[in-house]
């Protein structure tokens, strides 16, 4: 019967301090602020452009070449800019928003 006993204060006490390690008496939210997460800032540069007839995306793009992105990632840029051009091809005259080179912004300290 003492074994057992022992077996239990033992099993007890072990199980306190593994519980009081691992999660701890004193919360670690009290012990650091808000912090405000890394995040990354991305701008646009964009130049207005009137197209003139016969202009498509394709050659507004090569006249104003932008080695740092992608045609893809241009083009989804190119529309977000200028929704109203999703459905339609485009004409002479119109004023439309060419993206050029990202620029990124650190918020991290």
């Amino acid at each position: 019967m003492r074994t057992l006993f022992v077996a239990v204060i033992l099993f007890l006490t072990f199980h306190i301090i593994r519980i009081d390690l691992g999660d701890g008496t004193i919360p670690l939210a009290s012990f650091f602020g808000n912090e405000q997460p890394c995040a990354e800032t991305t701008t646009v540069k964009t130049i207005h452009v009137t197209t003139i007839q016969g202009d498509t995306i394709e050659s507004l793009f090569s006249m104003y070449p932008d080695p740092e992105t992608t045609f893809v990632d241009r083009l989804s840029i190119f529309y977000s800019l200028n929704p109203h051009l999703r459905n339609q091809e485009l004409i002479g005259g119109l004023s439309v928003q060419l993206p050029l080179s990202k620029t990124g912004q650190d918020n991290c300290n």
